[in-house]
């Protein structure tokens, strides 16, 4: 179960997804509503409560970001931005027996 929470900052509307998204590795593939993956989105790696951006990525053009693990952190602040769609905010938990590798990210048009 998706549990949301949803804020608005400036013109846009933050989308929180406030269940830990466990996954065996710090890495997904960002996908639109219809299900066609998202190039260019930026993909930021924060602190606890998403206040800082530790390090950023962008990606490819298949959707895919990924970010190496760090060793003693077992959870990452997650915040993926693109003019098109509404920023997205989520945890995702290492979990080497989560069923899937990474994780699928889908963000509202909006922005």
């Amino acid at each position: 179960m998706r549990i949301l929470r949803h804020f608005c900052e400036g013109s846009s509307r933050t989308v929180v997804i406030e269940e830990l998204q466990p996954a065996q590795r710090v890495e997904g593939v960002v996908l639109d509503p219809s299900g066609a993956p998202i190039p260019n989105m930026r993909v930021t790696d924060r602190t606890e409560k998403w206040v800082a951006v530790l390090r950023s990525t962008t990606t490819d053009s298949k959707g895919h970001f990924r970010f190496s693990s760090q060793r003693g952190k077992s959870v990452y602040y997650l915040r993926f931005d693109n003019a098109l769609f509404n920023p997205l905010q989520l945890s995702l938990k290492l979990d080497k027996k989560a069923p899937q590798r990474g994780i699928t990210a889908r963000p509202e048009i909006g922005g």
